[in-house]
């Protein structure tokens, strides 16, 4: 076979991979359904493992395949399927563009197998006891998922409803316009400092993050030890012009020795399409041995040069993320009431309100790696990342933010769509009945009794009159909530049109409840502006 076409091969399938994945998190309403979704999310490793740690089902075994296709070729994975990869390989394509005349060239770089495998064993031993933390914070397609839902979804949605209106000036219907729901500006910190850092590196030190920081590069470079075809240099074919070597975005070819380090190899075929003598490719690494290089021909050094291209490509990063915060508009439950008197009794939550699906805060916490795929695919906005709602090991994992939306009676996609199975999968009447958490009323904070004023927003929004209307007094109604009929969906909070605390409020539960089943009347989307009453 001619191997140098494997990296045309390679390049088409990565950019195919990323492509979906980037389409799933920016406009999930475009593929969300959609076989589409299952050909990104299958074989995403970390999400494919804790779904099938919990369910042993047969839609949970992409970890297996990649597991498979390593042992035969090496970390294909890393090359080809991870999304957050191929960005690696966009940015190092990109400042090498930029970087003319002066091309980026890569050398040989010592394994940092100490901390590369230290946080392999940190990893683990987190999760095994109990703690998604490291998994958050170093999972590559979670930390992708933040960079394209909740760094470059805004540029879309704004991108796609700005060719909109324009198509409509013209007289011509546009598309049917998106909305975001913009998430807390501080929970942006992370993956903005995370994508500023993966630049440079990659820039700098091609797949550097994948072969030093990365728990499943580590791992998959210990089962690419003992994969059945490897990537070697035949000693007989080599003419030393080093062009395997400056190319090697991963740093693993020492031309002194003419190894490959196969366990960083990260199946880009770089060297493959580069190598003038066309002696480097894929053998069988059984019957293959390695020849000594000559002593007396050491390998030329490439030129480690940085050009200024690498701080043109962080420039324009850091000032593609400036000005972010201000694409969202203002949320109803930001808006402030008009000629009311504010309220002064704060609203004591005990506990965050989980997804429905999640069962339990405790089991959710283990399982979600904060990919945000869940915040993306909500249409009501209501699913928003936390800070330290559950604590420093629940960090960037989304929860319901009724300041930001209500969870929709007739709703139930993020169980549907949650790569790791941290938000279960719930037939839409068995999560009409889950009780996420309890509406609690405070009279004090009731326009009804701090303005002498007629509301009844909460009643008119709860779907399954858990609040309903009581009457107060000089012709008025007040709201009363009847705990066993709610559902925690929040409705009633975001509604309420009380500031700066509401009058209506849900405590969430630590292990979801089941609710008694009265009337339901289903939600519509809506767009709100101001007060929805």
């Amino acid at each position: 076979m001619n191997q140098t076409k494997l990296k045309k091969i390679r390049v088409t399938a990565a950019l195919v991979f990323l492509a979906l994945s980037t389409l799933l998190f920016v406009d999930f309403e475009q593929i969300g359904e959609t076989p589409a979704a299952t050909v990104a999310l299958y074989p995403q490793f970390v999400p494919s493992l804790l779904q099938f740690s919990k369910i042993l089902a047969g839609t949970a075994t992409g970890f297996l395949a990649v597991f498979i296709l390593t042992l035969l070729a090496g970390r294909v994975y890393c090359s080809t399927i991870c999304p957050l990869g191929t960005l690696q390989d966009l940015v190092i394509h990109l400042a090498d563009r930029l970087g003319k005349p002066r091309k980026i060239k890569f050398r040989y770089q010592k394994p940092h197998d100490v901390l590369r495998y230290g946080l392999l064993a940190l990893t683990a031993g987190l999760f095994l006891s109990g703690s998604a933390l490291a998994l958050t914070l170093l999972d590559p397609f979670s930390n992708f998922g933040r960079i394209a839902g909740d760094l470059l979804r805004p540029l879309y949605v704004a991108a796609h409803n700005g060719i909109g209106q324009g198509l409509e000036i013209l007289g011509v219907n546009g598309p049917f316009p998106l909305h975001w729901q913009a998430p807390p500006l501080a929970t942006l910190i992370f993956p903005a400092l995370f994508l500023i850092g993966l630049v440079w590196l990659s820039a700098v030190k091609g797949r550097w993050f994948c072969n030093t920081l990365c728990p499943v590069g580590a791992l998959l470079g210990l089962v690419a030890r003992f994969a059945l075809f490897k990537i070697r240099i035949p000693a007989d074919a080599c003419i030393l012009c080093a062009q395997c070597s400056i190319h090697c975005k991963a740093g693993c070819i020492r031309l002194k020795t003419k190894e490959v380090d196969f366990s960083r190899c990260v199946a880009c075929f770089n060297c493959i399409t580069v190598c003038e003598a066309h002696g480097i490719g894929y053998v069988r690494s059984a019957p293959f041995k390695f020849h000594p290089a000559p002593p007396a021909l050491p390998a030329p050094r490439p030129s480690g040069e940085k050009g200024i291209s690498r701080r043109t490509v962080l420039r324009a990063t850091t000032t593609a993320l400036i000005g972010l915060a201000g694409l969202a508009g203002p949320t109803t439950g930001d808006a402030k009431p008009h000629n009311r008197v504010p309220t002064t009794l704060a609203n004591h939550k005990t506990w965050p309100v989980a997804p429905p699906g999640a069962g339990d805060i405790a089991r959710f916490n283990q399982l979600c790696t904060a990919c945000h795929l869940c915040v993306s695919a909500c249409p009501y906005g209501v699913l928003q990342p936390a800070l330290l709602n559950y604590g420093l090991s629940g960090l960037l994992q989304p929860h319901l933010d009724y300041e930001s939306g209500y969870c929709g009676y007739e709703c139930n996609r993020c169980g549907q769509i949650c790569p790791t199975g941290a938000i279960r999968p719930l037939e839409l009447p068995v999560k009409q009945t889950v009780q996420l958490g309890i509406a609690r009323f405070v009279r004090e904070n009731c326009i009804v009794y701090t303005d002498h004023t007629a509301c009844g927003a909460c009643d008119e929004y709860c779907p399954t009159k858990a609040v309903h209307l009581v009457p107060y007094q000089h012709g008025l109604s007040i709201p009363e909530v009847r705990e066993t009929l709610c559902v925690g969906c929040g409705a009633c909070e975001n509604a309420c049109p009380a500031r700066p605390y509401r009058a209506i409020y849900v405590d969430g539960h630590p292990a979801h409840q089941l609710a008694q089943r009265l009337i339901a009347k289903p939600l519509e989307i809506k767009e709100q502006t101001g007060f929805p009453f």
